[in-house]
């Protein structure tokens, strides 16, 4: 049986701008290549089927909502998206998510900050695990 595939990533003390992509910062990179960096935003996964786990925190100075969107298989998936709302100066948003992705092809992937306003402090983890299961 093969070794297991996988790679993480990460930001710390992140300002989240509104319409931008999330930088990610190599944390365990994966010798294989089916979980490659192209850019500082954006990864590129090999065929197959990945279980993918993200969390994002930040903090508003003001009430807002934070909307952190997946982009893979060439369009953004709201649907495994995280959605966070504030009511009061000062407040920390957070949410995670879990996915099963299926690549048919290559892919890029990649997270965009699409909130009502810009957040400070933001921290992002990011956990990708190749599955060992054909297509």
């Amino acid at each position: 049986m093969p070794d297991d595939v996988f790679a993480s990533f990460a930001n710390v003390q992140y300002p989240l701008t509104v319409g931008s992509l999330i930088a990610l910062f190599p944390d365990v990179t994966d010798p294989t290549g089916a979980i490659t960096q192209t850019s500082l935003e954006r990864l590129s996964l090999q065929p197959g089927y990945y279980l993918i786990s993200y969390k994002v925190s930040a903090v508003f100075r003001t009430p807002n909502y934070m909307q952190v969107t997946p982009f893979y298989n060439g369009t953004s998936h709201l649907e495994t998206g995280i959605y966070f709302a504030t009511s009061a100066n000062g407040s920390s948003a957070c949410g995670s998510a879990y996915i099963i992705l299926r690549a048919p092809s290559q892919t890029t992937f990649s997270l965009s900050y699409s909130g009502s306003a810009d957040a400070i402090d933001g921290e992002i983890n990011l956990t990708i695990l190749k599955l060992r299961r054909p297509l």
